[in-house]
């Protein structure tokens, strides 16, 4: 198998996991889930998928394949992967608020300090703003440029890469389940003047709900980001900066979007410091772990006819 072909396994291979683990274990934690939305999603996805991925493969076209397979097996995955956040927190463990501030300060960091300074000037959380609302096109528009220039399997392992991710967010999240630092520290978006924050306060009723409401249900249209430890924004903004890294002429627009991203986590996302600083922990310990099964072959999927099929892309 090719480091392509390795990748794409990987990606199917994730995809079918989580499919297969998160509603056994929303059904142990007693999670209600409306199937309604998630369903329409994930058959949208497939049927995107089947449809155009089998016209690419018949045409024998594997740009626009990979472009195909990126783009569906990204949107199949969303479904099981807010699932499993909100599997974290209805668990129930008490909230970690104190300590990730605690981390913090010992890192030397005063939070308020920081929110005042990018609240100071306009430009600058505007910037910010702009970045952090750039996280789910990122990773739409990346693996279509890496395959476009050839860059398959940085394509599937992008793609990947951000599964494995979301997965470790939400084992971490388990024991470090957090309200996020706006609550935290009791500020309203309304009392600045540059920084929206709205983002930053509004998926606190969703944790409440499912931590202390019998009655609540996850519904796909309510659903918010909810993790706070670790930051995926940041996890997010190493990996589009390694993955446009192989393309030259994007490379430094993205490394400077993505630095941007990452620090907009402290001021729209109510992350504290030390979110970052696990956020890109976790995707370094994910790209070196992609990385390594999609090269050395170590870790196999499946043996299969399909596998043969893979192995001629």
């Amino acid at each position: 198998m090719t480091e392509t072909s390795r990748a794409r396994a990987f990606l199917i291979g994730l995809t079918g996991f989580v499919y297969a683990i998160v509603p056994i274990l929303a059904w142990l934690v007693g999670l209600s889930v409306d199937p309604r939305g998630f369903a329409q999603l994930s058959t949208v996805a497939l049927i995107f998928l089947l449809g155009f991925g089998l016209l690419c493969h018949w045409r024998g076209i594997p740009s626009l394949l990979c472009i195909v397979e990126c783009t569906g097996f990204g949107l199949l995955l969303t479904s099981p992967l807010v699932v499993s956040t909100y599997i974290a927190f209805a668990l129930k463990l008490p909230l970690q608020d104190q300590q990730l501030l605690q981390l913090d300060r010992f890192l030397g960091i005063d939070w308020m300090s920081l929110i005042a300074f990018f609240d100071a000037h306009p430009l600058l959380a505007k910037s910010l703003m702009l970045a952090y609302q750039a996280f789910h096109y990122q990773l739409l528009f990346l693996p279509i440029v890496l395959s476009l220039c050839g860059h398959r399997s940085r394509a599937y392992q992008v793609v990947g890469t951000y599964g494995l991710i979301c997965v470790i967010a939400s084992i971490i999240t388990i024991w470090y389940p957090a309200l996020g630092t706006y609550t935290d520290f009791s500020l309203r978006p309304g009392d600045l003047k540059n920084i929206n924050g709205i983002l930053g306060v509004e998926y606190v009723p969703q944790i409440l709900a499912v931590r202390d409401d019998p009655n609540f249900v996850l519904q796909l249209e309510h659903a918010s980001g909810i993790i706070s430890f670790p930051s995926v924004h940041a996890a997010v903004a190493v990996l589009c900066s390694w993955g446009a890294w192989a393309i030259r002429w994007i490379r430094f627009p993205m490394m400077l979007l993505n630095t941007l991203m990452l620090l907009a986590a402290i001021t729209e996302g109510g992350h504290y410091v030390v979110d970052l600083v696990a956020g890109i922990g976790v995707a370094g310990f994910s790209i070196a772990s992609v990385l390594y099964i999609s090269r050395s072959g170590s870790v196999q999927f499946y043996r299969s006819q399909f596998s043969r099929n893979v192995q001629q892309l």
